[in-house]
């Protein structure tokens, strides 16, 4: 594909393939999805899936590049609602809700995206193209996330007791897990257990003033 600017009908049309193929990952898998289906589900032919796109590779490039820009910008927001004055350490609790509601921002609870994504990173391990695209749009957000957490705790006079990389690496996992079993257990949403659960790990793993490392 080209860099030239795309027209209106263009990208509505890229935007309609992109919807269509996170349907069809999310119900069938990448693997198991094909140009036809995602087509079908769009309303459009091959010929116009191919006028946009090189191919299914390409399109679950666009597709992590265009989430990356939505969760990046949803983190960014909920990043800059983090008090920026002083507070006192008697509201570190606040401080970590604040952190969750960051990392929250930044892995949005949308089932149809969860399972998409979570295919998708499969996907990525056996695909070259795709795996460059996953690391980069997770590079960005994992940068953004550090930063603000990290940011929130000094606002405090607070710490970890891990560097904070380290601890976006036990919240996505869990945050996954709770998502999995939600859908095996036919239960509606993970959100609320998830963000119960995430403040109690965080608030065990800082360390305020006046309290023991």
């Amino acid at each position: 594909m080209t860099d030239m600017p795309l027209s209106a009908r263009r990208t509505h049309t890229r935007e309609r393939l992109m919807d269509a193929a996170i349907a069809a990952f999310a119900d069938k898998g990448v693997l198991a999805s094909s140009v036809e289906d995602i087509c079908e589900r769009a309303g459009f032919t091959r010929g116009a899936f191919y006028s946009n796109f090189n191919s299914k590779d390409e399109l679950c490039v666009a597709v992590l590049r265009r989430k990356g820009e939505q969760v990046l910008q949803a983190a960014t927001l909920a990043t800059d609602a983090v008090p920026r004055e002083h507070i006192e350490p008697a509201s570190v609790d606040g401080i970590i809700r604040a952190a969750v509601d960051v990392f929250q921002a930044g892995h949005p609870a949308d089932p149809e995206w969860l399972l998409t994504r979570m295919d998708l990173r499969l996907y990525a391990l056996r695909t070259p193209s795709v795996c460059e695209a996953l690391l980069s749009v997770e590079r960005q957000l994992d940068e953004l996330l550090t930063q603000a957490i990290s940011a929130a705790a000094e606002r405090v006079g607070a710490r970890f007791i891990i560097p904070v990389d380290q601890l976006l690496s036990l919240l996505e996992p869990q945050y996954e897990a709770l998502f999995a079993q939600a859908r095996i257990t036919g239960q509606d949403s993970t959100a609320s257990a998830w963000v119960e659960q995430t403040t109690a790990l965080l608030r065990a793993l800082v360390v305020v003033p006046d309290e023991p490392a």
